[in-house]
Formats: structure tokens, C-alpha cells, sequence
């Protein structure tokens, strides 16, 4: 374990992710809930995930470039996680607790501040971890916390539905009340541990920070042409490039995939009453090998695992093609998530450390500081590739005939779904094997870039 960063530190930075995973876990349902409880068309629903979606990523570098002005000024990205936090209570109430009388207007407004909540609090939340974690293995550490905070989160959320207070183990809309309640509750008094806790090492580099002049009127007058200079450092940044196309072929599968189990498995399998089970068993696996993967990644280097994982998700959607109607058991289905829980959990340790890394890479080449930015085109490109896969996956699935109100489905309907489900996202993922094999930064690069960054730092330390 790194000595820079304790385990406090790490444990204190994660626990609210316990309550916005908790909350976020209902988007993979909630299109499902919709359509089947509510009335709602796929395509509809199809139409507003993207809209929304879309919508969510591109404020995703507003708040990045405000966060890291924020920061700038005064070494904290503390308030932008806590408003966040407290809306995303409000609009998580909304959107899965909506009257009887649903429509489409009301599902876009609550999605959207749904989502601008989750933004706020989110993307400072991961730029705070890479401000925390300077060495790679401290970065790999912070981050295999986090995604064990998120683990937790799914997990009380899929525990929900098998308290004795219900009559069925299905994902309802009276599950989603409890649940949003529940998390709500828990929210507040996590926030306020985290954000009162010090950690030494934010304070040691706000401190630079506060030491230079803030921006002015002039000097952001002065400095509005660096935005064309920003783009075209983004599209020379040949390590950050690669990275992004490897993860945007994997979110495209993954999203496709996670739009769609719910219909596959409650309304083509008939096993919904097994969902929460599945999911609850395979989250307690990605709590387990959270650790192992963070070994592994100090052991084999992190671009080694990444493949590893990827390997995984590629088994699992080709697992997902094999299972039928009607022959399907609860321990298949228990196999398949296991699976695809294994190599998803590794990616969402993997990606942040990576980026992270690249992040300082960019400091370093290009003498900038745009570490909120930097996260903020990560997210927008996850979620506005969320968007786009959704849309095309409900969207395929409605094409070829598939109803979500059906007691069957014709052959054409469950060709469509397996395609959607199955054979397109691994054909992404084998792509993305290609680009994660030519990632340039590893561990012995990344520690030559951070030595020499903490040079640059104490120069100037001693220069004020």
C-alpha cells in the first residue's frame, strides 16, 4: 500500500459513493419500470434516455472548467460535492417515486436534474481522488476504494427488494420508494464525514495554489484563445486519445448491455423474481475481488489487467447470448453476472488510476493544470456514449418487435435482443483489445513523469 495515502484517508474520500451508487443503481431498472408499470413505450423512453443523456454530457465540461477555477482559488472541490450530493437526494425522489399519471415531459425534467446532480458531485469527486493520490500505486488504491463504495451502494440497493415487507423479491416501483428513502437518509450524515475529514495531502497542494494570483477580468480576456490551444493539446495527446477510444468501444457495449438485462431477464427469461438475487450475489464477488484486481494492476501493471478484464466482459455477453427462455437457472444467470461483475469491476478502478496518470502526463508535457476538465471529458464521453448505446439498444430491440408487455416473443424480437445484447458489444470489445495494447504510459514511465512533477512544484514552492 502506498505511504503517502492511508487507509483513512481512502476510506473517508469514498463513503458518500456508498449513497450515490445506491441511488444511481435504479437507472438500469428504471427504464423497465417505466415501460412496464407505467405505460411508457420503449420508444419513448428510448427518445428522453437520450435526450437527457446527451444533455448530461455536455455539462459535464462546464462543471469541470468552473471546478477547476474553484480549485484554483481557493484548493477545494468541497462545495461542488456537497451541493451535489443534496440535489441528487431531491431528484433521485422525483424521478423513481413519479405519480400514478406519468408522461414524458415529467420523466426529461427529473431525469435531466437527475443527472446535473450526479454531475455536480460526481466528476469533482473523481478529480478530487487524483489530487489525493500522486504515485501510481497510490492512485490504484484510492480508486480500488471507491469502487468498493460503489459495490456497497449496488449492493444495499439489490437488498432492498428481499426485505421480508415485501410480497415478491421483483424490482417495483414500491422497492424504488423504499430504497430512494433509504439512501436519501444516509446521504447526509456520509457527506458531512467525508467533506470535514482533512487529508493532508490536498491541503499540502492547495497550498500553491493559494499562493498565486486569482484570475481576473483581464486575465480571463487574456487567456479566451487557449480554448482553440486546449483542443488541439487534447487531440496531440496521443495517450489520452487511445485511452478514450478504448473506453468508448467498451461503453457502447456495456451500455447496450445494461439497458437491457432488465427485459432480458424479467420480461424474455421470465425470471425476474431472481433479478435483485443476481445482481446481489455478483456485487458481493465485485466487493471481494476489488482487492484482487488491485493487486494485480500493482503486480502485472495496469494496462496487463485492463486487458484481463476485458476478456471477462467479452465472456459475459457472449454467456448472455447462450441463455434461453424457459431452460435458464437461477445459477446460470448467478454465473453470468458473476462474470460480467469480475471484469466491470476492474475497469472502474483501472479507467480513473489510467486517466489519472495521463493527467499527469499532461501537467508535465503541456504545463497546465486542468485536472477537473480532464475528468469531465472522461465522464461526458461515458455518458453521452451511455446516450447513444442506450438509445440504439432499446431502440434495436423496439425495432425488431420486442414488448416489454408480452407474455411472448417472436423469433424476429429475440433475434434483435441477442443482438443488441450479446453480438455487438463484443464485437466492440475485441476492437477495444487493440487500443489498450498500445497505451504508451505505464508504471516505470509514470513515476519519471511524477518525479519530475514534484521537482517542477518544489521550484516553485521556493520561488514564492
Amino acid at each position: 500500500m502506498s505511504k503517502s495515502l492511508s487507509n483513512h484517508q481512502c476510506f473517508t474520500y469514498a463513503l458518500p459513493v456508498v449513497t450515490t451508487a445506491w441511488l444511481v443503481t435504479p437507472i438500469g431498472v428504471v427504464q423497465g419500470i417505466y415501460a412496464k408499470y407505467y405505460g411508457l413505450p420503449l420508444t419513448t423512453i428510448a427518445t428522453v434516455l437520450f435526450l437527457v443523456r446527451f444533455f448530461d454530457a455536455v455539462t459535464d465540461p462546464l462543471i469541470g472548467y468552473y471546478a477547476d477555477r474553484y480549485y484554483k482559488s481557493n484548493g477545494t472541490y468541497k462545495p461542488f460535492i456537497l451541493v451535489g450530493g443534496l440535489l441528487f437526494i431531491i431528484s433521485s425522489y422525483f424521478l423513481y417515486v413519479p405519480p400514478k399519471q406519468v408522461g414524458a415531459f415529467y420523466l426529461t425534467i427529473w431525469f435531466a436534474l437527475f443527472y446535473l446532480a450526479w454531475t455536480l458531485f460526481e466528476m469533482p469527486h473523481l478529480t478530487w481522488a487524483s489530487k489525493l493520490a500522486q504515485s501510481s500505486e497510490a492512485k490504484a488504491k484510492i480508486y480500488s476504494f471507491r469502487n468498493i463504495a460503489n459495490y456497497s451502494g449496488w449492493l444495499l440497493f439489490y437488498s432492498v427488494p428481499l426485505l421480508p415487507v415485501f410480497e415478491s423479491r421483483a424490482i417495483t416501483p414500491d422497492t424504488l420508494h423504499v430504497s430512494v428513502l433509504a439512501a436519501g437518509l444516509l446521504m447526509v450524515p456520509l457527506l458531512l464525514i467525508s467533506l470535514k475529514t482533512k487529508h493532508r495531502m490536498e491541503y499540502k497542494q492547495a497550498g500553491n495554489y493559494k499562493n498565486h494570483p486569482k484570475d481576473t477580468g483581464h486575465n480571463l480576456h487574456r487567456h479566451k484563445k487557449p480554448i482553440i490551444k486546449f483542443l488541439q493539446s487534447l487531440l496531440a495527446n496521443r495517450p489520452l486519445i487511445i485511452f478514450l477510444a478504448a473506453y468508448t468501444l467498451i461503453y457502447i457495449g456495456m451500455g447496450m448491455w445494461y439497458s437491457l438485462i432488465f427485459l432480458y431477464v424479467d420480461v424474455y427469461l421470465g425470471l425476474g423474481e431472481q433479478y435483485a438475487e443476481m445482481f446481489l450475489l455478483a456485487f458481493v464477488i465485485g466487493i471481494a475481488a476489488t482487492p484482487l484486481w488491485y493487486r494485480l494492476m500493482v503486480w502485472l501493471g495496469k494496462k496487463t489487467t485492463w486487458i484481463l478484464s476485458t476478456l471477462l466482459l467479452i465472456i459475459s455477453f457472449i454467456f448472455t447470448i447462450w441463455l434461453s427462455a424457459e431452460v435458464t437457472t437461477f445459477t446460470k444467470l448467478v454465473a453470468l453476472k458473476a462474470i460480467q461483475t469480475m471484469g466491470f469491476t476492474c475497469l472502474n478502478v483501472v479507467g480513473p488510476a489510467m486517466l489519472s496518470e495521463i493527467i499527469d502526463y499532461s501537467n508535465w508535457k503541456q504545463k497546465s493544470d486542468k485536472n477537473a476538465i480532464y475528468f469531465a471529458i472522461y465522464t461526458f464521453i461515458i455518458k453521452a456514449v451511455f446516450a447513444i448505446s442506450t438509445a440504439i439498444g432499446l431502440g434495436l430491440v423496439g425495432w425488431f418487435g420486442f414488448d416489454a408487455a408480452a407474455n411472448g416473443q417472436t423469433l424476429q424480437a429475440i433475434f434483435g435482443m441477442t443482438l443488441a445484447i450479446g453480438w455487438v458489444p463484443t464485437s466492440l470489445a475485441i476492437i477495444a483489445l487493440v487500443f489498450i495494447t498500445l497505451l504508451p504510459i505505464n508504471e516505470r514511465r509514470h513515476k519519471v513523469i511524477r518525479d519530475r512533477l514534484n521537482a517542477i512544484s518544489a521550484r516553485r514552492t521556493s520561488e514564492l
